[in-house]
């Protein structure tokens, strides 16, 4: 058992899925009424990644798209621009040509959104986007290694990613959609069954 194993042994997740349901209905409706104000949408915009990842984006279009955020900048001083651009890691260079604004460069990385692809292309791909000009890299959890409770391989390919970033935010998306219950584990769903 590696250390990976032992850590999930170690905190098992002991809820049902109708209780994870009821914690977030509940959570829900308790928080709602005190966070659906004005204030907070403003702060959330503030939060946000902006983001275009067409098959058919070009350094054209990604210029526009920066365009608009540098024209919103300090057009409203009541709300802040977005948090950063995000786009695909081969128009990291055009954005940062393009942006005037005081917001963060983002690029999708790690053979993105699949995460499919081998780990010396996920860094490679990583440290060219830094290169170019990326302030974070977003990457997608390896859910074919987290299915088949290869932790370690996976911890390491993301720490391997995450010296490829140089300094930049390295952001890892957990694609909980892609799960079908709250008990990801063979484990688990084998015990279920």
């Amino acid at each position: 058992m590696n250390k990976y194993q032992e850590a999930i042994e170690n905190h098992p997740f002991s809820l049902t899925e109708n209780e994870v349901s009821e914690k977030v209905n509940k959570l829900i409706a308790e928080k709602f009424a005190e966070n659906n104000r004005e204030e907070v949408y403003k702060m959330l915009y503030s939060c946000i990644d902006l983001t275009t990842l067409n098959t058919t984006d070009t350094k054209e279009e990604v210029w526009r798209f920066t365009e608009k955020v540098n024209d919103f900048d300090g057009s409203n001083p009541e709300i802040e621009n977005v948090a950063a651009i995000c786009v695909y890691p081969n128009l990291v260079a055009t954005v940062k040509e393009a942006l005037t604004a005081d917001v963060r460069i983002s690029a999708v990385s790690g053979g993105f959104p699949a995460s499919q692809t081998f780990t010396e292309v996920k860094i490679a791909e990583t440290a060219l986007a830094v290169a170019d000009g990326a302030d974070e890299i977003d990457i997608v959890l390896n859910l074919g290694l987290f299915l088949n409770e290869e932790y370690e391989e996976m911890c390491e390919e993301i720490g391997e990613i995450k010296d490829a970033c140089h300094g930049a935010t390295l952001k890892v998306i957990l694609e909980t959609g892609a799960l079908k219950t709250v008990l990801t584990t063979k484990k688990q769903k084998t015990k279920r069954a």
